[in-house]
């Protein structure tokens, strides 16, 4: 039996192990890519919309398969699957410094679209959650962190390499990032089976400490569909901020020193929510939690849309509270409804619908942005998706097992 230093151990360093592929697959996919944004539409001449509309491949193309991917991980284990991800993680960044046109940067995001799924949020929550019970949340929480760190450690390697190397050298450079972490894969992570299946009835599990759904009984439940469409429109809206920040202030008149820093110092703010809210969600209620954070982030979204320099820290250290939070305990609630011996099937659709949001997100902002000429009118528009995620949010309760008088939590 584990010991309690021993438990906090192996939750350590699993944990550390998924931010640091988090760090990788999301900061050089989405966040350390918009670094350069500047000098790529210098160099050739594209509009916003020509270039956002890699994103809303990469992300669309990344829903349409995870269903797919998330039944093989379930039936062949995920360590392999992140081991690929990263590997072509790699490769996809050094033919990223080659392009010339648009169609091939358009092939390269539809590449990272496969990549991601393989080595991205999805994998690394059932990874960490396969393998720590006992305060599941904090791992969560942890882990999840890697997304905030990728955009402020990813950014801040490649601002320094534009500047001395070009953005086609950066991009080379930082193409042997993924090929370490998948190194530390091979050799420290275990994979893991489990020996008993999911019943027909909607009980605790004995191996996992959860409540487990078969695939076919989550798609049944309004739970799922409200987790869904809440993740469609949250995902539009953070990662539609996320992906135009840098230009946002650029437009604001920020030099891109003041941008990149802007950039990193937004998303330690989103670490630490997301840290918190990994610890707070073993001891307090996370549901109520979810609708408050939901809240901040919408108020955060409005002091954005104003379009003033004097808002903007209070907006963003707004957004970054509110998103931290609710991207943990987003990923925290899937996992308790459902389960984790079908999370990647059940993770996988819900991703789905998160991509689709995400990629319309970062490619409608900067549409909106090429017609009105700014993009106040992009955050008005996340502002009302905000509030109707907020009224579907009311519809995301626990589901009480059948051997159980109160929810599982």
């Amino acid at each position: 039996m584990e010991t309690k230093s021993q438990n906090f151990e192996k939750l350590l360093g699993i944990a550390i192990l998924g931010t640091i592929t988090l760090i990788v697959s999301n900061g050089l996919t989405i966040s350390g890519i918009t670094v350069f944004d500047d000098a790529i539409l210098t160099d050739f001449g594209w509009t916003k919309s020509e270039l956002k509309f890699r994103d809303l491949i990469n992300l669309v193309a990344s829903s349409l398969i995870m269903p797919f991917v998330g039944a093989v991980i379930d039936k062949y284990g995920v360590k392999r699957f992140m081991v690929i991800g990263l590997a072509m993680i790699s490769a996809l960044y050094y033919c990223y410094s080659l392009i010339e046109t648009t169609w091939q940067m358009y092939a390269i995001h539809l590449g990272f679209a496969f990549a991601v799924s393989g080595a991205g949020t999805l994998a690394t929550i059932i990874m960490v959650s396969q393998r720590v019970i006992k305060n599941r949340g904090t791992a969560i929480g942890i882990a999840l962190a890697g997304t905030s760190l990728g955009g402020i450690i990813i950014p801040q390697i490649g601002r320094p390499l534009l500047e001395q190397v070009g953005w086609r050298s950066s991009f080379q450079f930082e193409a042997v990032i993924p090929l370490l972490v998948m190194v530390a894969l091979i050799l420290f992570l275990k994979p893991i089976k489990y020996k008993k299946v999911v019943t027909d009835k909607v009980v605790k599990d004995e191996e996992t400490g959860l409540t487990e759904l078969k695939f076919n009984d989550a798609l049944r439940s309004p739970v799922f569909w409200a987790i869904s469409f809440t993740g469609i429109f949250c995902f539009y809206s953070i990662l539609g901020i996320i992906s135009n920040l840098f230009l946002y202030l650029k437009e604001l008149n920020f030099t891109n020193a003041e941008a990149a820093n802007a950039f990193s110092i937004f998303f330690f703010i989103m670490l630490v929510a997301k840290l918190s809210s990994g610890v707070i969600t073993d001891y307090i209620d996370k549901y109520k939690l979810f609708k408050i954070q939901l809240a901040l982030m919408t108020i955060g979204v409005v002091g954005l849309a104003m379009h003033s320099e004097i808002l903007i820290w209070p907006a963003l250290i707004a957004i970054g509270f509110g998103w931290g939070g609710l991207y943990t305990l987003l990923n925290f609630i899937i996992i308790t409804t459902f389960g984790v011996k079908s999370a990647g099937k059940i993770g996988g659709v819900i991703s789905f619908f998160e991509g689709v949001g995400s990629g319309l997100g970062m490619w409608l902002t900067a549409v909106i942005a090429d017609k009105t000429g700014s993009y106040s009118v992009s955050f008005w528009v996340i502002v009302v998706f905000l509030g109707i995620a907020f009224l579907i949010s009311f519809f995301i309760k626990p589901i009480v097992p059948e051997n159980k008088s109160t929810p599982i939590s």
